[in-house]
């Protein structure tokens, strides 16, 4: 298994309230899409603006995949549409 981790490396982060640190454990075959789809949800959890993310990573749908599907982890994630 594989790690991805954020974490503040900053001394000015004692005053913040938010999380220090953010790690996913991944499976080591995991193919590029999943990588992004976790990119995407680190990047939320991250606190980064839903318009910066969907500018950021565009068409999150691959493969065979349901849009539906996308939806949700968007609806999960609170990201909405951006036109």
């Amino acid at each position: 298994m594989g790690k991805l981790i954020f974490r503040y490396t900053d001394e000015l982060v004692e005053t913040n309230r938010e999380a220090r640190e953010i790690e996913f454990t991944v499976p080591d075959d995991m193919d590029i899409n999943e990588f992004k789809v976790m990119c995407v949800r680190m990047a939320s959890a991250m606190g980064y603006q839903d318009k910066s993310i969907q500018k950021g990573f565009g068409d999150l749908v691959y493969g065979e995949e349901d849009v539906n599907t996308l939806k949700e982890l968007l609806n999960e994630l609170n990201i909405k549409r951006i036109d």
